[in-house]
């Protein structure tokens, strides 16, 4: 709904409709040329040079059934609308017309939070849209107008009588072959008026008018890939700006959707021992248009940027409103937990998950280690603590493990799994690849992996034996440990123009869920030095002095030297010069990073339910919960030398510090595309809190139509359904997920695709409706289906796709 001020609807109705000139509005409409105002389906008629105003009457007369109607709603596509009572007369004037005064009820204006409602409520003794026409008595659609604007039937009834069946009613049937008779084409306003959304300009302008500015000046908005949908907001990177083309909307393109002015945007930043104040993200924030405030003040966030947030946080947010955590997401975070959820999915699917090295939770599993042991005496092993990261407290041990030792191990929580003996080697160096993940929905999975990451090297050189398990900068690549090493050198990366940004904080390894906070679930280690809890001469990881470090790894690609911490595109490259299948690594690794979310989503969804709102602000189709959550992990991911990746440990909190201008460079764009990509609409908090107040009271009145889901088939019959017969919800999920692609910047989607959607699906332990859904679209063609727009395949209702290009 793009309308002019607070009366102006969220979308219009399924009801008949007709374009008057706005002009004419103070006095008898007249009727669009070519045709009777009233018919039996949708009329348009548009005059490009006159300001417009989208009248709505429900239900419309026929000449042979004349009845009285219920309402009309007015809703505002004009540049410079016409006063809203003024066009409730035209309104009431125009079904008048179609009436041959026929007694009627009073016209309403409706609130742009009402008009889904009064589409529902249809009279069930109304004439149908199919009757009319067998009755011949509707007035016949004039030839200017095309066929396509009265595709859709007439009321939501006949649309939910199709969801419920899983086929088409006759109703149903009359309207698309009614659609079918044209060229298959919607516009803009019959693309709104279908594809409902909780958005309207309504809720973004200014509520007040101090301080106004021009929208353009605020910050920038995207236009979505599709006609008639919400903008979305734009961020850029600040130091190395990103391309977006006719995509960005100017102050023309904002004042035709109504966005002649844009309300602040705020943020706010709950930092603790996990979350820090890192230059990229503030730097992101700022630069677009954000303005930082507490994040107490939740109800004016657009986001919250902290810990992960309860259930009953969730609870309060608002459909704009998003969190960069996922609840619970320390069953990632946590080695002990990872480690149970991986071994989880490994049972059941023995052959297709094993993505960490065998492994075992202390204390309770301490007697199945030393089982272990005596049947692998050459095997080592290491010992990691429940929460601790940065390298803190990890020891290596051999199978002939000290009985002092030993005690005290079992003793203290912590997750102890086979080393990885035989990793890939560069210039003689251990390696290990921080792959930065984003997650923008678990119900349904999607899932975005960053084109750059980093790799971290050791800084002396690999020659493992039970002699020098100790030597922590030969066996522990993680950056924290090795910028201690005189060897350790910075990159500089030719591809920063500028020096890095000081930041507070610059350890790449990043903290973990429940790192020392009691009350984290199963949160152990406090914060004691584990490095003087566990001591003994055999196997103990522990400071003493090294042995003359190497210099740094050097002349890897092509004869420059190289730095202790590579980009992923320097490792590409030395892959090409060495005969190494940089493909088939990244596949793997693509491969391993689907699964590990798998093992953990039935927890995460579940506590994602457990703050669920559903529905916004009005009354929408939808097929689950409200998505206000995103999340950026920091996948810590060991190749050994036969390209096979093994899964280390998942960062909760990785770190976005800028230590070095190849920190800079990857972390900055990675936080500007992952704001871009999750879609923040812009909206003014005072004018949402009052419309969900308003709301509020007229659920508790019974006045208000419930939201909930709404699902045109189920599980066990998606599988085989017809795109074109998937109701609004469903195409309102496809659409967000294309849209959300086309947003992506340097992202890549490696979950779902044409590919991956299928081949995944067995191993999800519940077949998730809108996972089946975004399964059953990629089966049929995905973007090819949106782009080609056959009418066998998509609705003439569904919005018509005018952008391609990614941004």
């Amino acid at each position: 709904g793009y309308g002019g001020g607070d009366d102006s609807p969220a979308r219009p109705p399924a009801m008949p409709v007709v374009w008057v000139p706005a002009a004419s509005c103070g006095s008898p409409p007249l009727p669009p040329p070519g045709g009777s105002v009233a018919t039996a389906g949708r009329l348009r008629q548009r005059n490009p040079s006159t300001p417009e105003l989208l009248i709505q009457a429900a239900p419309c007369f026929s000449a042979s059934n004349a009845r009285p109607a219920r309402s009309a709603a007015v809703f505002g596509f004009a540049t410079e609308p016409a006063p809203v009572l003024a066009a409730a007369a035209a309104a009431s004037a125009v079904v008048a017309a179609g009436g041959g005064g026929a007694k009627r009820r009073p016209v309403s204006v409706a609130p742009f939070r009402r008009v889904r409602e009064s589409s529902r409520r249809r009279d069930p003794a109304a004439p149908t849209e199919a009757k009319q026409r067998d009755s011949g008595g509707g007035t016949e659609r004039p030839a200017s107008v095309p066929a396509a604007n009265s595709a859709r039937p007439a009321t939501s009834r006949s649309v939910s009588a199709r969801r419920g069946s899983g086929s088409k009613s006759k109703r149903g049937e009359d309207g698309d072959k009614a659609a079918n008779a044209g060229s298959g084409s919607t516009s803009n306003g019959a693309a709104v008026a279908m594809m409902g959304h909780y958005w309207t300009s309504a809720l973004a302008c200014c509520s007040s008018t101090a301080g106004k500015k021009p929208a353009s000046e605020q910050f920038r908005c995207l236009h979505s890939a599709f006609e008639g949908r919400p903008p979305v907001l734009f961020f850029d990177d600040k130091f190395h700006p990103k391309e977006a083309g006719d995509r960005i909307m100017d102050d023309a393109a904002l004042e035709e959707v109504g966005l002649t002015s844009l309300p602040k945007m705020y943020w706010g930043l709950h930092e603790t021992k996990d979350v820090h104040a890192y230059h990229s993200v503030l730097n992101t924030a700022d630069h677009n248009g954000l303005v930082k405030i507490s994040h107490e003040s939740v109800a004016k966030l657009a986001l919250y940027w902290g810990p992960q947030p309860s259930p009953d946080m969730l609870r309060t947010f608002h459909t704009f409103q998003k969190a960069n955590h996922f609840p619970h997401s320390w069953q990632l975070g946590r080695k002990d937990l990872l480690w149970k959820n991986a071994q989880k999915l490994q049972r059941q699917f023995p052959k297709q998950c094993e993505i960490m090295p065998r492994g075992f939770v202390l204390p309770d599993d301490h007697q199945a280690w030393v089982i272990a042991r005596e049947q692998q005496p050459s095997a080592y092993w290491i010992w990691k603590p429940v929460g601790l990261s940065c390298g803190k407290g990890i020891r290596i041990f051999s199978s002939d493990v000290p009985s002092g030792v030993e005690r005290k191990l079992s003793k203290k929580p912590g997750v102890v799994q086979r080393y990885v003996d035989r990793p890939m080697l560069l210039e003689g160096y251990k390696f290990d690849l921080r792959i930065y993940v984003v997650v923008t929905s678990y119900d349904p999975l999607k899932v975005y992996v960053n084109a750059e990451g980093l790799v971290r090297l050791a800084t002396e050189k690999y020659a493992p034996n039970a002699d020098n398990l100790k030597r922590r900068m030969m066996h522990l690549t993680n950056y924290s440990v090795n910028k201690h090493a005189e060897a350790y050198v910075q990159n500089q990366d030719k591809a920063a123009s500028s020096p890095p940004h000081p930041s507070g904080g610059d350890d790449e390894d990043g903290g973990d869920a429940g790192e020392g906070d009691p009350e984290s679930p199963g949160g152990g280690g406090g914060g004691e030095d584990e490095e003087d809890v566990i001591d003994g001469n055999h196997g103990a990881e522990g400071s003493g002095p090294q042995a003359d470090a190497p210099p740094a790894v050097t002349q890897a690609t092509s004869g420059a030297v190289h730095s202790s911490k590579w980009s992923l595109a320097e490792l590409r490259e030395y892959f090409a010069k060495t005969g190494r299948d940089y493909g088939l690594m990244t596949e793997r690794i693509h491969d391993l990073i689907i699964k590990t979310l798998l093992a953990v989503e039935p927890a995460t969804v579940s506590a994602l339910q457990q703050g669920a709102t559903f529905g916004g602000l009005g009354s929408v189709p939808q097929l689950g919960a409200n998505q206000n959550c995103f999340e950026i992990f920091g996948f810590d991911v060991l190749v050994d030398d036969d390209l096979r990746p093994w899964l280390l440990e998942v960062n909760t909190f990785p770190s976005l510090a800028s230590s070095s201008p190849l920190d800079k460079r990857i972390k900055t764009r990675l936080i500007a595309d992952a704001f871009t990509l999750v879609g923040f609409m812009p909206f003014d908090h005072e004018l949402v809190e009052r419309t969900a107040k308003e709301d509020q009271m007229r659920r508790l009145q019974g006045t208000m139509p419930r939201s909930g889901i709404v699902r045109s088939h189920t599980p066990q019959n998606i599988g085989s359904a017809p795109l074109r017969d998937l109701g609004e919800a469903e195409w309102q999920l496809i659409l967000d997920t294309h849209d959300e692609f086309l947003r992506r910047g340097s992202l890549k989607r490696i979950y779902p695709t044409e590919d991956t959607a299928r081949r995944y699906s067995q191993l999800f332990s519940t077949q998730r409706y809108a996972n089946l859904v975004l399964a059953r679209w990629f089966e049929c063609g995905g973007e090819r289906v949106l782009r080609e727009r056959r009418h066998d395949e998509v609705p003439p209702w569904v919005p018509r796709q005018i952008h391609f290009n990614s941004c």
